[in-house]
């Protein structure tokens, strides 16, 4: 394969209103998109954006990479070099949101080539998590029936701004709205101390809560918890490399881990966890970073090679005032309708700045 062409456009989209977790508020997303073309004029898009509180790589270190790379591209672009994918892979390895994005590129520019279609899935729907941020009683409440009449069956609540107790009292008085077909989900973001942690398990409604998501901060303290919890324990964002994210997959009593690709950085290795999970009996979740329309259809990829019915954490689109683009996996009834014949989606219509281009 010869790149005969390699852009990237700077992009920034807003939120209506600012999301708040326990960790960070959330008001913009800012990054780039990436667009190469083949010698056959086939064209891959990827997003890189890493996520401030997060990411290891700030914006500034993306431009600069992104810049060497553009140039690195230009010398074997104008020799008609073959693209040597392993070594600019690893030349990017360092930085996962980089990463993330170039393999995004690479894999959508490959599967039109007809040369990775292995890795697409059967027409499958994907079930979504409603997400409800850190937000006053009322308002989680009202965001819990809003959710409940768009139909969405699992629901995700962030926690961890107030004390245990009334954490726990807002989720006891969430299960009073809902009814045995409706799962909950807990996402502390890491608030909790330990003790916090297990006065929680034993207080909290069992039988309605599907997991509780990084409940403290130490990945120890979180294997130790989930050795006796009686309510299933899952991580986020103590896993921060694909080697750790296996790691506990074979080691430890977690039952499941919740991985942002963006954030986590290869798609392809995502895929290998996501094999290995399944091998082990344990459940992958695919959660979006806040992504634009272009990030979020690599999730959705994703999300559709998991074979486990478990809801994946897509429900970030709605918070935007706007996107780069037109959605093609918008959420209808909580579910996303994946059809393997429409991917990767066409982005030709994004609506970006001028971007640094180079094309021969």
């Amino acid at each position: 394969m010869i790149i005969q062409e390699f852009s990237f456009y700077p992009f920034s989209i807003k939120l209506k209103t600012p999301f708040k977790n326990a960790s960070f508020i959330i008001n913009s997303r800012n990054g780039f998109i990436i667009k190469i073309a083949d010698e056959n004029n086939f064209v891959g898009y990827g997003e890189v954006a890493p996520l401030p509180g997060f990411s290891v790589e700030t914006f500034e270190q993306i431009e600069i990479e992104l810049n060497k790379l553009y140039y690195s591209i230009i010398g074997k672009a104008a020799k008609k070099e073959e693209f040597d994918l392993s070594s600019e892979l690893s030349a990017i390895s360092h930085l996962p949101s980089l990463l993330f994005g170039v393999e995004q590129a690479i894999i959508s520019l490959l599967i039109k080539r007809g040369e990775l279609n292995s890795i697409l899935s059967k027409d499958k729907p994907i079930t979504i998590a409603g997400l409800v941020g850190i937000k006053s009683k009322e308002e989680v409440l009202k965001n819990v029936d809003d959710l409940l009449a768009d139909d969405y069956k699992t629901i995700k609540i962030k926690l961890g701004n107030n004390s245990v107790e009334d954490d726990i009292n807002l989720v006891k008085e969430v299960c009073k709205r809902i009814d045995d077909s409706i799962k909950i989900r807990l996402d502390i973001n890491g608030k909790w101390i330990y003790q916090q942690a297990e006065f929680a398990v034993n207080n909290l409604p069992i039988d309605k809560i599907e997991f509780i998501e990084q409940p403290v901060n130490d990945i120890n303290e979180i294997v130790m918890l989930s050795d006796f919890s009686p309510i299933p324990i899952a991580v986020d964002e103590s896993v921060n490399n694909t080697n750790e994210a296996r790691d506990l997959i074979e080691r430890s009593n977690i039952k499941v881990i919740v991985l942002k690709p963006s954030i986590l950085g290869s798609i392809i290795q995502t895929i290998v966890l996501i094999k290995l999970a399944e091998n082990h009996g344990k459940k992958i979740i695919i959660s979006s970073a806040f992504e634009s329309v272009v990030g979020r259809s690599a999730l959705v990829l994703l999300a559709s090679i998991v074979n486990d019915k478990v809801a994946h954490g897509l429900n970030t689109a709605k918070y935007f005032e706007s996107d780069l683009g037109k959605d093609p996996y918008s959420i209808f009834n909580g579910v996303i309708h994946f059809n393997p014949l429409n991917f990767p989606p066409n982005f030709s219509d994004l609506s970006l700045w001028k971007p640094t281009q180079l094309q021969f």
